[in-house]
């Protein structure tokens, strides 16, 4: 019976029942009860009394709990990357990098903690120095984290990793979709007696247990991972009280190919299509409207379709040079299914893929699909995939494309392949997001991963999405 972690202890659920389904293949994983609102309560009241003590120690007394946390992670890595696998449908390697990096972050907020430090401010108007302004960090507060299922264990350390390693204290809630690893954290922290109250996490349904979270006027912060719409719900049903939000919600990228990039075409292409089937297409960055330039448009639509022939849908350890999983649900594949549709019907054109593989129709599996001749009024490109589809369409002039690009209220990543220097610059003037990618180019955890528009508020990742889980205090004084 899979258990909930609230102020130290590992309780049963008392709330409505939660099933977990393989998405490979539609069975039932798991059953638990899930939390019922009044233990929501409950491990905000843990949180809450725990903050008065753990605000006070020592960052390398924290650091300290954190590095015992991911070394016992380490010893049940491979239970840990099975689980992923099984709840979310990550073929191994997909599975094995979702671990990786919430191990990871761990040790990124550990080290910028060391190198988080105030300031003082020297005040211009006093003779002799007379007065001083000294500026401090001090941990915010209890932290509700509700956190996305297509990267359940990455964002584990993406919010356990900053709350912590700032002297906060968390309520974590994993999706309903994909608990399992995430609780499995609690037993993690059980067993190093991890201080009660610092750590809990609660899994459940969201209108009852992610309701009682939000609602309660214990958290200074809420922080999600999740679509936009989820993002205006949970700061209406935090307006309680006064709260800090930091939201990584949809988006819906650009990706401009400049006619310079036929040298590298073909690299381009193979690029499209890695991010385009690598968790299934399930990523908030992921390339969602495709502009080509039309003197490479159909050359480049060619060396996709080629590219696609190497990607193999299958599950866990299934052999191939890419393989890719299921959609999360039946849902979830329906709706990719239906998407390509009303291109079709619009006028786009299926070049390969888009359907339902022979012998898997019990799991969520979708082959990736390429669709060319796209229109910027199809579904398609008005709304965020979430899914392995490769939307294609040729653009004439560059200003216009431009524009284009930043027609959508999403605002996450953007994407240029090209070389001019002024064009570069231009593109990224114009683009609207808070990740601007030129020529394959990535992130890292050192790098802020911002949402602008109806994408987000703050960031993930870096030192600056660690800054959001302080406040600043400041004292002015004569000495």
């Amino acid at each position: 019976m899979r258990k909930l972690y609230i102020g130290g202890q590992l309780v049963e659920g008392q709330g409505a029942p939660v099933s977990v389904e393989n998405p490979a293949d539609g069975t039932v994983i798991d059953s638990f009860a899930g939390a019922s609102a009044v233990q929501a309560e409950a491990a905000l009241q843990a949180a809450q009394k725990a903050f008065v003590s753990w605000s006070r120690t020592s960052v390398e007394e924290r650091i300290g709990w954190m590095m015992k946390f991911q070394a016992e992670l380490y010893k049940d890595r491979d239970m840990l990357i099975e689980l992923d696998s099984l709840e979310s449908g990550k073929p191994y390697k997909n599975a094995v990098g979702d671990f990786e990096a919430s191990a990871r972050l761990l040790t990124f907020y550990a080290d910028e903690a060391r190198r988080t430090f105030g300031t003082s401010i020297s005040d211009k108007d006093s003779p002799n120095h007379g007065v001083y302004h000294v500026v401090e960090h001090r941990p915010r507060g209890v932290v509700v984290a509700h956190l996305a299922w297509n990267y359940p264990l990455a964002n584990m350390g993406l919010k356990i990793g900053p709350a912590l390693a700032a002297g906060c204290t968390i309520v974590l809630k994993p999706s309903s979709q994909t608990p399992l690893a995430s609780l499995h954290y609690g037993e993690i922290a059980k067993r190093i007696g991890m201080p009660n109250g610092v750590l809990n996490i609660v899994a459940g349904k969201a209108s009852e247990v992610g309701a009682a979270l939000n609602r309660s006027k214990i958290p200074s912060m809420i922080t999600l991972i999740g679509s936009s719409d989820t993002g205006v719900q949970v700061m209406q049903e935090g307006s309680t009280s006064i709260k800090s939000y930091s939201l990584e919600l949809g988006g819906n990228a650009p990706v401009i190919i400049m006619e310079d990039c036929a040298d590298e075409l073909e690299s381009i292409a193979t690029k499209t299509v890695a991010i385009k089937v690598s968790n299934s297409g399930q990523d908030c960055t992921d390339f969602n409207r495709i502009y080509v330039h039309e003197s490479l448009y159909d050359r480049y639509c060619q060396l996709v379709a080629q590219k696609m022939d190497a990607v193999v849908v299958g599950r866990w350890k299934d052999e191939g040079e890419i393989v890719m999983g299921p959609m999360i649900n039946r849902g979830a594949r329906d709706r990719i299914l239906e998407l390509i549709q009303d291109a079709v019907k619009h006028g786009a054109r299926l070049v390969k893929g888009g359907e339902i593989p022979a012998g898997m129709e019990a799991g969520h599996f979708v082959s990736p699909a390429l669709l060319v001749d796209v229109k910027d009024d199809m579904r398609v490109c008005r709304e965020e995939i979430f899914g392995p589809i490769i939307s294609v369409q040729p653009y004439h002039d560059f200003d216009e494309v431009l524009k284009q690009a930043v027609d959508t209220d999403m605002g996450l990543a953007s994407y240029l392949f090209g070389h001019d220097a002024r064009a570069i610059a231009k593109a990224f003037e114009t683009f609207e997001s808070g990740d601007v990618f030129i020529n394959g180019a990535s992130g890292n955890s050192y790098t802020p991963h911002v949402g602008i528009k109806q994408s987000g508020l703050g960031c993930d990742q870096s030192r600056w999405s660690l800054q959001e889980y302080y406040h600043l205090k400041r004292i002015s004084m004569k000495p």
